[in-house]
């Protein structure tokens, strides 16, 4: 058996614990049975006592696996022990949980039964991979927000840990909300039988089962791959090339919902599903350029890479959030090409701007952390782009200057090159001032270098 697993077992499966858990249950199990039907039947309290154990209890613990490692001081040296990161990752998260999937298979046991008299053996099965795909997102999300932060070195309050069982409570509303297998949607409304997914109607349920199922593995690869770089393995970058090839084919086949916005519906197939993969990885980009350690020495590497021309190397040493820009651009100039057929040249100048734009904000994170490094580059950068995307427009608006509006945001032009020509501008000299900073000494590039 996994040590790491059986030493948290030991741990947490104890004899009182257990007759506790299911004493309670029983009880709370009776006590609906009693009473009556809908919410406070057995299902339905089972349902509930497994969102409260599994989920939002689980969480708790996944965020803690290895923050209260750190805190309890024990975590350097576990991590000289000869396990494996995966033996690591499976042990920390499910065997810091594993008290809560003991109470949680009681609920399910419950949820079963009763969904198998109601609705039969098939219907019963949905409900158990829906309910258990659930637990593994919520907890292996909250276990990746907390490792991100250990990564950089964060982790030490009580309140952070609040934050990495958020992530996970947010992922499992998700779920929640998209995939519940009551048949209801986010909106209240009926969910319909069949999904157009890549302009093919397949049947909702079994789509929505297998997504979760696809989300939860890549979810749990992400841990894996934190948990490799917490005892100093490296990692290469084809996983995420994976997850970006993944994620831009999954979310381009939904285009079919967007020919209903009349902001898209001149555009075809193609290039709505250029666009969905597209934004998608700027979102990612995003994402990634704000979570990942921005470090001078490895930025400086690269570029030597780069100018030696060791692509090899280089591209090996990429983040995720390069890989991710990449990506975003190249799909970018194929939909620029895809306009220009169609004659969609207002739109062209569009999605221009917004790759010049998505260029300049980039290039302001990397900007910020290098000016603020360890003293909170990225809520500088996050300030930076809130002002850039939200007060200074909002300005210009109520000052009815509308084409002051276009320095900070795509917007249509006249002439229609204009709006690409300043998100471009801008890119460029945020990229020059990052590279420049890259480039000095840290303590020279820090704003309190020479501080009297």
């Amino acid at each position: 058996m996994n040590p790491e697993f059986q030493r948290n077992v030991w741990l947490e499966l104890t004899p009182g614990r257990m007759i506790v858990m299911v004493a309670v249950l029983a009880l709370a199990f009776f006590a609906a049975a009693l009473t009556g039907g809908g919410l406070m039947s057995p299902g339905g309290m089972a349902r509930w006592g497994y969102y409260i154990i599994v989920v939002i209890w689980g969480t708790r613990n996944a965020a803690r696996a290895v923050v209260g490692e750190i805190r309890d001081r024990t975590w350097d040296g576990q991590r000289l022990f000869s396990l494996s990161a995966g033996t690591m990752m499976w042990g920390k998260l499910f065997g810091s949980t594993i008290f809560n999937w003991f109470g949680g298979a009681i609920c399910l046991a419950v949820v079963l039964a009763e969904e198998v008299v109601r609705s039969g053996i098939a219907p019963a099965l949905v409900h158990l991979g829906y309910y258990l795909a659930l637990g593994v997102i919520a907890q292996s999300a909250s276990l990746l927000a907390s490792l991100i932060a250990i990564g950089r070195r964060q982790g030490r309050l009580q309140f952070e840990i609040f934050l990495y069982q958020a992530a996970g409570l947010a992922a499992a509303v998700i779920v929640w909300a998209i995939a519940d297998p009551s048949g209801v949607s986010f909106s209240g409304l009926p969910r319909s039988d069949t999904i157009v997914w890549w302009g093919l109607p397949v049947p909702s349920q079994p789509f929505l089962l297998v997504s979760l199922v696809a989300f939860a593995a890549w979810m749990l690869t992400g841990c894996y791959r934190l948990m490799r770089l917490e005892l100093k393995m490296r990692n290469g970058p084809y996983v995420w090339l994976g997850f970006l090839l993944f994620i831009g084919v999954y979310v381009a086949g939904f285009d079919a919902w967007l020919s209903s916005n009349t902001s898209l519906a001149q555009l075809d197939a193609p290039a709505r599903r250029l666009f969905l993969a597209a934004t998608t990885y700027v979102a990612l980009g995003y994402v990634m350029a704000i979570l990942e350690a921005k470090d001078r020495v490895r930025y400086r590497w690269l570029g030597a890479e780069l100018a030696r021309l060791h692509l090899g190397r280089a591209f090996a040493g990429f983040q995720g959030w390069m890989m991710s820009y990449l990506a975003a651009a190249i799909l970018a100039a194929a939909l620029l090409a895809r306009l220009g057929v169609t004659g969609l040249f207002q739109e062209q100048a569009i999605v221009a701007a917004m790759l010049g734009f998505f260029t300049r904000d980039i290039a302001i994170i990397v900007l910020m952390n290098m000016l603020w490094h360890r003293r909170g580059g990225d809520f500088a950068a996050i300030a930076v782009l809130v002002l850039l995307y939200g007060l200074l427009p909002s300005i210009f608006g109520s000052l009815h200057l509308a084409a002051g509006e276009m320095l900070f945001a795509p917007r249509a032009a006249d002439p229609a090159w204009l709006s690409p020509l300043v998100a471009w501008t801008e890119a460029v000299l945020a990229a020059v001032l990052a590279i420049v900073m890259i480039a000095l000494p840290e303590e020279r590039a820090s704003p309190e270098f020479n501080r009297p």
